[in-house]
């Protein structure tokens, strides 16, 4: 199969080559001119100051030919998706280094326009089409390319979230490509938490267990330097495969490397052992959270909340917390529930930052 680039012509056996081949057609960044008299304050996450009509009929320049892909991609249409998510990262890329009037709200309205309709695109397309789809994006749009994280890199990460989600609540941990996880898993080395992409990486956790790729070796790896993907990922794997994430989490928690670090959140000082111990706080309530699911994630896809957690593994916790000392601190009747110490640093940990995030 050739790909062929629809501002050029030339022809590419690959979409990675596609996707980095040197246009010469590109328009000139200072072409972006903000309309007069524009007041669109900077949006929150999820959502755009300007609607994606507004943004087409004010930048014009800015959109390039989004707009003639939008509705085909939105549908899942694997060859206008190979352009529109092209596309999407030329336009996203100019406008990121350029410096017209208002960029910075002009490249937020511009990244969430076409976020979430892109990403339905191309979960759809990987619901008709199969996994190849996403695993050809994922491929194309590698990190290590170009040793830095695709402007468009956080839709393809949430297309293959949803995906991971459903092929590991339909079939199996088995039917997921190991690529799929590979990207997801690349992802902390790339972008900072504030990225939303970081958090739509934490469904890595429903890999647990798979056969070719080695979730629990590679949350142990990053154990010490990414302890809140660590500890929201591992928290996910609970719900999916308690036994499994146990082998995992026990692994962490006794790690004398691990022992010796530090977790700051709002400048409080956690033990990292003791972090961790956070991970199984919430399995038996409904207060937190529960497992991850990236955003735009289908409402009426509810994902269970609290587990039947097998005695074993609860005893197994206690006697953990008892080896490592976390629970010197605690009740002597205490429950998982008392390992976190507070819902409120849950909700920052793992939602709060949603408020006020970049990409």
């Amino acid at each position: 199969m050739s790909y062929e680039c629809e501002d050029c012509g030339t022809s590419f056996d690959t979409l990675s080559r596609l996707r980095l081949h040197d246009c010469s057609t590109d328009q000139p960044v200072d072409e972006v001119v903000p309309p007069e008299n524009d007041s669109s304050e900077k949006a929150t996450f999820g959502d755009s100051g300007l609607d994606r009509q507004e943004l087409e009929r004010d930048y014009p320049a800015a959109v390039g030919d989004l707009p003639e892909l939008y509705n085909d991609a939105r549908e899942g249409d694997v060859p206008t998706l190979y352009r529109a998510m092209a596309e999407y990262e030329r336009m996203l890329t100019k406008v990121a280094r350029g410096d017209a009037r208002d960029g910075e709200d002009l490249l937020h309205d511009l990244r969430f326009a076409y976020y979430e309709p892109f990403a339905d695109g191309l979960a759809t397309a990987a619901e008709t089409d199969g996994w190849d789809v996403l695993v050809e994006f994922a491929t194309a749009y590698d990190p290590r390319e170009q040793d830095e994280f695709s402007e468009v890199g956080h839709v393809i990460t949430n297309a293959i979230g949803r995906s991971i989600i459903r092929t590991r609540q339909g079939d199996s941990v088995d039917a997921i490509p190991a690529d799929a996880l590979a990207f997801l898993g690349r992802i902390p080395e790339y972008v900072d938490e504030s990225h939303v992409a970081y958090e739509e990486s934490y469904t890595y956790g429903w890999g647990i267990g798979h056969p070719d790729h080695s979730v629990a070796d590679h949350l142990f790896a990053l154990a010490e330097d990414e302890p809140k993907f660590v500890k929201i990922t591992l928290n996910t794997a609970f719900y999916v495969d308690q036994h499994a994430a146990l082998d995992i989490f026990e692994t962490i928690v006794t790690d004398e490397d691990v022992a010796t670090g530090t977790r700051n959140t709002l400048g409080i000082e956690t033990d990292l052992t003791e972090f961790y111990f956070q991970v199984v706080a919430d399995l038996e309530t409904e207060e937190l959270f529960g497992p991850h699911a990236p955003p735009y994630w289908d409402g009426d896809d509810d994902l269970v909340r609290v587990i039947d957690i097998d005695p074993d593994v609860k005893q197994r916790i206690r006697e953990l917390a008892d080896e490592t000392g976390v629970a010197d601190s605690l009740p002597t009747d205490w429950t998982l529930q008392d390992l976190e110490t507070s819902p409120l640093s849950e909700l920052i940990e793992q939602g709060g930052e949603s408020l006020d995030r970049d990409l």
